[in-house]
């Protein structure tokens, strides 16, 4: 009988979308990194999957200010779109047409998945939004993501996909492995991607702080500080939560099976190894 292990793995919007264009997706780094979850899956592994929104949210939802929830401004007309909630439906659209790409990848690689879309189940922005996590553990792939959801009465935010991770990671149970998948870089750096002084941080804590904030400059959620940090309170009761450079699947799969690999592990506190 194979063995039954938990891990919950993030695919980056900046892995599995081109941030420079508009919903456009990277259907390269799409098929690589589905095809590691696929490999863990045959290992034994059932895997909850967050993906986050690159082209397909941030955009948009900076140019219609979703984060700031409902404003009382006049924020003109573009792309059909005259207002904030036209705004909110479109960005809900967008996400589920990528999060049906990632489907159709795990589809190819023969894993059947499930997903659940955050604005029909979930409530409130943050760690401590509310929403039940009950469908977890019920599919070998269970697929949710960073989404605009209901906020109060009338109101509206950014749930960020790595608030989902932490929630997910501590409240499912029995969480061996946490991978955040990166694009373009091979984890926690010391400066920006590009950058001459730039070298991969080898373990990351709080304790450490940020040398450099690459992958921020139009992340509505927060960039990497924020992930950062809500991957050391994940570190608190996960034994192996890395982050590595999603378009390499071999890096996705030793992390997640706890053999050594280039990326960044991140503790809760420091750690000498």
């Amino acid at each position: 009988m194979v063995e039954q292990r938990r891990a919950v793995i993030k695919l980056g919007g900046g892995l599995i979308t081109e941030k420079s264009g508009l919903c456009e997706p990277d259907h390269d780094s799409i098929r690589i990194s589905t095809g590691a979850i696929a490999s863990l899956v045959k290992e034994g592994w059932t895997i909850a999957l967050v993906h986050g929104a690159g082209s397909f949210g941030h955009a948009k939802a900076k140019r219609w200010r979703l984060t700031e929830g409902p404003v009382d401004a006049d924020l003109g007309e573009e792309d059909g779109i005259t207002n904030q909630r036209e705004a909110v439906n479109a960005v809900r659209q967008d996400m589920m047409n990528l999060n049906r790409l990632v489907k159709n990848a795990l589809a190819e690689h023969g894993i059947d998945s499930v997903t659940y879309h955050p604005h029909k189940w979930a409530s409130g922005t943050g760690w401590n939004f509310t929403g039940n996590l009950d469908f977890l553990g019920k599919n070998k792939v269970t697929i949710t993501y960073g989404d605009v959801v209901d906020v109060g009465y009338d109101g509206f935010g950014i749930l960020s996909g790595d608030d989902l991770m932490l929630r997910i990671a501590k409240e499912w149970g029995d969480v061996q492995s946490c991978i955040f998948c990166l694009a373009d870089c091979d984890g926690i750096l010391t400066h920006p991607p590009g950058h001459t002084d730039s070298t991969l941080l080898n373990t990351w804590d709080p304790s450490v702080g940020f040398g450099g904030r690459h992958e921020s400059e139009i992340d509505v959620t927060g960039g990497i500080d924020y992930k950062a940090l809500r991957a050391a309170s994940i570190a608190q009761t996960v034994p192996l939560v890395w982050f590595v450079d999603g378009r390499f699947p071999t890096r996705i799969v030793d992390a997640c099976n706890g053999t050594n690999t280039i990326g960044t592990r991140i503790f809760d506190s420091p750690v000498r190894l």
